[in-house]
């Protein structure tokens, strides 16, 4: 890495600093649900085209996605990759950025300024970066998933490499995102009168704890890597009526393709166990909101993408502690891992507290967040200039891409 190029992301991240930190602070005071996101896409895309990139509003036909170009003076599809950095920016119900997706989408405009000063600067030296540079809003990762409807609509068929960052109670280079599947359960029954005529009835709540205790049940057997949790949401009105309806949402989550179908199958197993048992109905509903929308696959992280963020935090002071429990959440980037070489660090912003919690959507708008975003954001942009120059590294983790995601899918 040329320290020209390390020199000038530092002062582009330096220059823009404070209008960076604005764009994190209205996102966070204005937190806005899945495909709601109406606030931080304008925010996002009006920056982004005052600053020179070409800008696509509602890109593939969803109102709060985008996607931003730029890119060097003599580039050529042929020869140059196309690098995308993503942002997301909805918030939690009632808690906000409790997931610090403000600070994402301020890491991934961040990084694409630090890249779009790079992709411009040197044109025929030896110390041009040439390449295609996709900066991409990706709504709804929360719940609906934004990057599987954007996969499947066609936006990462001319994408070479993708990357992202995610704040987190701690830096960890490689977190484990496992894949995941929703549930909602219904079951029907029969209500009567509990005092004066139980015997008229099928008890759906009985379906419900049932279903819940075959699950509680099976958790021994679990591998550590393997979740199924759930909530009775609906468990009847008044304590002297037999419920007739009862519903539950479920999840499972594993990171392997095969240990996600495997889970699925349990649960569908668990759940007709209880109806049987009690002699009641169910519906079981897997769907979607979104039809083009799907299940989060398990990520495959792009270990030489990782291994050049890594050194290059490092050289920030920035510490992998290895021995940590990883994260053990769910994104839709894991798709996005299977369809292009990704990665997805989660860095530290300050305080140990656990993401989706009051104190994280606390510390996420927080001046202390701030120094630890940008040099997320400088990291990202290093390892993305190490791509654009070293054909070497890009073709080593396209190779290793098609071996991890073969490994995962079996």
């Amino acid at each position: 890495m040329e320290e020209i190029h390390q020199g000038q992301i530092s002062d582009t991240l330096a220059r823009h600093a404070d209008s960076l930190n604005d764009i994190s602070q209205k996102i966070w005071r204005e937190p806005e649900l899945y495909f709601q996101e109406k606030f931080a896409h304008n925010l996002l895309t009006d920056f982004l085209e005052r600053n020179g990139f070409t800008v696509v509003r509602g890109y593939k036909n969803i109102a709060t996605a985008f996607r931003a170009e730029f890119q060097s003076p003599n580039y050529d599809r042929l020869l140059h990759p196309t690098i995308a950095v993503l942002c997301e920016y909805d918030a939690l119900p009632e808690i906000g950025h409790a997931c610090g997706h403000n600070l994402i989408a301020e890491a991934g405009i961040a990084t694409g300024l630090a890249l779009r000063d790079v992709l411009t600067s040197h044109a025929d030296t030896a110390q041009a970066v040439d390449g295609k540079l996709v900066i991409l809003g990706t709504p709804a990762e929360e719940q609906g998933g934004g990057k599987v409807i954007l996969i499947n609509e066609g936006a990462f068929l001319d994408i070479d490499f993708a990357m992202m960052v995610h704040p987190f109670v701690r830096n960890d280079l490689e977190p484990v995102i496992l894949g995941i599947e929703a549930c909602r359960v219904e079951f029907r029954g029969k209500a009567a009168h509990a005092a004066c005529g139980p015997w008229e009835a099928v008890n759906a709540l009985d379906a419900a704890v049932s279903l819940y205790q075959n699950v509680a049940l099976f958790r021994q057997q679990m591998k550590p890597e393997w979740r199924m949790h759930g909530i009775i949401v609906n468990g009847g009105t008044v304590g002297n009526v037999i419920p007739d309806a009862a519903v539950l949402l479920y999840r499972v989550r594993a990171t392997s393709s095969k240990d996600l179908a495997f889970l699925k199958g349990k649960l569908v197993e668990f759940i007709h166990a209880a109806a049987l048992s009690t002699g009641c109905s169910v519906d079981i509903d897997f769907s979607t909101k979104d039809p083009r929308s799907g299940p989060y696959m398990g990520m495959i992280h792009s270990r030489t993408m990782s291994h050049l963020y890594k050194k290059y935090s490092a050289a920030e002071g920035v510490i992998f502690v290895d021995g940590v429990p990883s994260f053990s959440g769910s994104t839709d980037m894991g798709n996005v891992s299977l369809v292009v070489p990704s990665i997805h660090p989660s860095f530290y912003i300050g305080q140990p507290y656990m993401i989706h919690t009051r104190d994280f959507a606390r510390l996420a708008g927080s001046a202390d967040a701030q120094k630890y975003t940008l040099i997320a954001a400088k990291s990202l942009a290093l390892t993305a200039v190490e791509l654009y120059r070293n054909k070497e590294v890009r073709d080593r983790a396209k190779q290793e891409f098609q071996l991890q995601k073969r490994l995962l899918l079996d």
